[in-house]
This record gives C-alpha cells, sequence and structure tokens, in this order.
C-alpha cells in the first residue's frame, strides 16, 4: 500500500524587531571606568530576537517570513539582503539602525548595551500593513521582543487579537521589560499570554512575571492567565527546557557541551521548538529540537549570518 505523502510544514510569520549586533569578550570582571581592555574575539552580525530566529528557521530550510524594518544606513541594507524572500516583509524607515552591543563574560553569560534606533516607530499600523498580504490562515505567528517594541505597546494586545482573527496561531516571546517586572508590565504580559498559544520564557522572565521562586510553580502561577489548550515554555539554559499544558509538566535536559556564545540562545530555541509544532511533532519531540538547535547554534564562534547550511544545525533536527 501507498504511504499517504506528508503534508508540508505550516509557514512560520515571524514578527519583531531586527538590528545589528556586534559580540566580544570574553571578560571575567567588569573593566574600571577610564581603562582598556583587549579581547580575544569578536561577530558583528544581524540580531535582535525576531531576526535571530527567523535566521535559524532559513537555517532549518524552514518557510518562514520575517516582518520588521530597518534603518536608512549600511546595516540596514545588510539585514534587507539577508530577508529577501517571497514570505519576508522589510521595510525601510528613515534614520539609523537599532544598534546592541553584547559583552560576553567567561562561563557564558552576556550583557547588552542597545539603542532603539529605527525600532521606536514600529507601532500596530505598520505591522498590519506589512501583513495585509501574508498568508496567515493556518501559520504560525511569532511576536518576538515585544517589549523591545515601545512603538506597538499601547496596541499590542489588539494586534494579537487581529492575528487571530486572520486564522493564525499565536506564539509570543516577549522578552525582558526595559523598566523591569512593574504592575503596567505584568499585565501587558498577561493580557498577551491570554491570547497566546504558545508562551516561549526563559526562566528569569518566568519567575519575574510570576513572582514565584521556582520553574514548576511558575508555571501553575500563570496558568489561570493562559487559553485552556495554550502550551507554556520554559527555557533553562543548560538545565534544558520545561513544556507546561493542562497541568502536564514535560521536562527535557540539555546535553553537556561547550559554550562559547549564548547570545540569541533563546531564539534559537524557538526556531528549533515552533519548526518541529508546525510540523505536527509532540510537545517532548519540539522541545527536544529547540534545545538541540540552540545547543547546535551556541558552539559556534563567529557566525555567519549567510552561512544557512550548517552540519550541526542539521544534525540537530534529524536527532529529533
Amino acid at each position: 500500500m501507498n504511504s499517504r505523502p506528508s503534508e508540508p510544514p505550516r509557514p512560520i510569520c515571524v514578527i519583531g524587531n531586527a538590528n545589528l549586533d556586534l559580540v566580544t569578550g570574553s571578560v571575567a570582571d567588569w573593566p574600571e571606568w577610564g581603562t582598556e581592555v583587549f579581547l580575544d574575539k569578536s561577530d558583528f552580525r544581524i540580531g535582535g530576537s525576531a531576526a535571530n530566529t527567523a535566521l535559524v528557521l532559513q537555517r532549518l530550510r524552514h518557510p518562514v517570513g520575517l516582518v520588521s524594518a530597518t534603518g536608512s544606513d549600511a546595516a540596514g541594507a545588510m539585514i534587507t539582503r539577508q530577508f529577501a524572500g517571497a514570505l519576508d516583509r522589510i521595510a525601510t524607515r528613515p534614520g539609523p539602525t537599532s544598534m546592541s552591543v553584547g559583552i560576553l563574560q567567561k562561563g557564558g553569560e552576556r550583557s547588552f548595551f542597545s539603542t532603539n534606533g529605527h525600532l521606536d516607530g514600529l507601532d500596530a499600523a505598520f505591522f498590519s500593513a506589512a501583513l495585509e498580504d501574508w498568508p496567515l490562515a493556518g501559520a504560525i505567528a511569532l511576536v518576538s521582543g515585544g517589549f523591545a517594541l515601545p512603538g506597538l505597546m499601547a496596541e499590542h494586545t489588539a494586534f494579537l487579537q487581529r492575528l487571530r482573527a486572520r486564522g493564525a496561531t499565536i506564539a509570543i516571546d516577549p522578552g525582558w521589560p526595559g523598566d523591569g517586572w512593574t504592575d503596567a508590565a505584568i499585565a501587558s504580559a498577561r493580557a498577551w499570554i491570554g491570547l497566546a498559544d504558545h508562551i516561549l520564557l526563559n526562566d528569569k522572565e518566568a519567575l519575574g512575571l510570576s513572582g514565584e521562586n521556582a520553574v514548576h510553580a511558575a508555571c501553575r502561577a500563570l496558568a489561570p492567565h493562559m487559553r485552556p489548550d495554550a502550551a507554556l515554555v520554559v527555557k533553562r539554559g543548560p538545565e534544558g527546557a520545561v513544556c507546561y499544558r493542562r497541568r502536564n509538566y514535560i521536562i527535557e535536559q540539555a546535553r553537556p557541551l561547550d559554550v562559547i556564545d549564548t547570545v540569541g540562545a533563546g531564539d534559537a530555541f524557538n526556531a528549533g521548538y515552533l519548526s518541529a509544532v508546525a510540523e505536527g511533532a509532540s510537545e517532548r519531540a519540539a522541545l527536544r529540537r529547540g534545545i538541540d538547535v540552540a545547543s547546535a547554534v551556541i558552539s559556534e564562534f563567529p557566525r555567519s549570518s549567510s552561512a544557512i547550511e550548517r552540519s550541526d544545525v542539521s544534525c540537530a533536527i534529524s536527532s529529533s
């Protein structure tokens, strides 16, 4: 009997920020002001949580489109060249492109210094117009880095409602609020959680948002704000990731590896996890792919935004 051909994976629409990153390190301690430190490595590359996720999805050969904008400078041109596919929607806005400088600490942690640049003007009207002809019905729409998009904040909830009305499965990774977990930030995040099918947080974000001191307790505390069938995924770095859904708590462990550059690790996890979801994988298999893809990415330095094909990422796909 002939086997039925598998259906193509659902496309993923990644909505949010794109900028340039300068990542350099590593340092053991923060230097004293007025001094100079010579570092052993640096990498200049496309960044921003949404662009990072879309880049990894490109490398996974998953149908993806990035919906974002750049400034009107050379940095913006670099981003636009990378995202020129049929599903990409990249606008050019007057002014400088947002920049982030990431300082790596020995052992894998990092700190960022960022400018908003062109990101301040990206509001719900901009994204809605950019998505007007995007085939959202049946697709997964990831809104990434919501707290890094001040122009979207006022209408973020209404924007998610419009995405759902157009038939998209909603995923969110709001990131860390610039002013910390104030009452306003918590209220906003809870409203977004109530509209999402997949909520992607790291452990620090989950604890800060919930006010709890353990991930399992944070999941239970956030459950009343979730849709009944939503999945809450918490990324735990070297400890792997968990998925909380319908009171089921699934744990997947990370494998030991040499960590070089953790910048964008959570974004790479999102790409792996959502690509598996889009293919109809189980929650455990989706967690496994997310962990393996993130592990492959953070083990390389420098990263080339043009290097779409990587054998280590291909291994991560097959292993899940």
